[in-house]
């Protein structure tokens, strides 16, 4: 007897890649500043991920817009190109746009699996050397539900075991729980800013967020930077308009 699958009746209707989209992605024609800069936080990040299995990754911001996911999928491209293989997941079940970015089928993926309806991790492949991609999957009705589930701890436990580096991107923590449910079982979040974009109460609550379920955050990434911010240390202009940069160490800038 052939399996219904709920979640379809939240099946998403397909979208067209844009050219703008690809365009965000870090490639060999990428000006040179930009590729240095991922490097510069690939360096830091790979420093600060050394030792004891860390590798699994959350990437979020407080309110949507932050530039969380061009970050994410471009610093998984930046480790890739080290050689060392590297695993994205979109897990924001709500706003999904990583098949957009690679062009891969946005199902089967991360939900199917968590709902039992995928027997095998429906990974998928990308052009970029040694990156792969775990789709977010078919819409569920309720993505808390399938985050709770002892499913999403073996997957884990699996991905671990198969890349060197995970990186999760997820949604914005001020706006839904779905981190809040996982991060504990994670090995850092990094919370990414858009300057003048969000308030600093609404950063401040955020990370209040993340510590009351003891996540660990590893710092911040300031998105469209004027370089005026005590969050910003490095910055660089992005070839998509503003500017970008980055810190790392955790601590919030004081309010003048």
């Amino acid at each position: 007897m052939m399996k219904l699958n709920p979640f379809r009746l939240f099946a998403r209707k397909k979208r067209r890649v844009s050219h703008y989209v690809k365009s965000e992605l870090l490639t060999a024609d990428s000006p040179f500043i930009i590729t240095e800069a991922y490097k510069a936080m690939r360096t830091n990040l790979m420093f600060m991920l050394s030792g004891n299995n860390k590798k699994v990754i959350a990437f979020t911001s407080g309110l949507a817009n932050e530039g969380k996911t061009t970050t994410c999928l471009n610093l998984g491209i930046a480790f890739g190109q080290t050689g060392h293989k590297i695993l994205i997941i979109d897990m924001d079940m709500r706003k999904p746009r990583l098949h957009r970015y690679f062009d891969v089928p946005s199902a089967p993926g991360l939900s199917d699996f968590l709902g039992g309806f995928s027997s095998e991790i429906p990974i998928a492949q990308t052009a970029f050397e040694n990156v792969s991609v775990l789709p977010v999957g078919t819409i569920p009705p309720s993505p808390p539900e399938l985050l709770m589930s002892k499913t999403f701890d073996s997957l884990l436990e699996k991905i671990r075991d198969e890349f060197d580096y995970v990186f999760i991107d997820t949604p914005p923590i001020h706006l839904v729980t779905d981190l809040a449910i996982i991060a504990n079982k994670l090995d850092g979040v990094v919370f990414i800013v858009r300057e003048n974009s969000i308030t600093l109460e609404v950063v401040k609550e955020s990370i209040k967020s993340l510590e009351h379920v003891n996540a660990k955050v590893l710092g911040f990434i300031l998105n469209d930077s004027e370089g005026s911010s005590p969050f910003a240390q490095y910055k660089y202009r992005r070839r998509y308009k503003g500017q970008y940069g980055y810190a790392y160490g955790y601590s919030l800038p004081s309010q003048e």
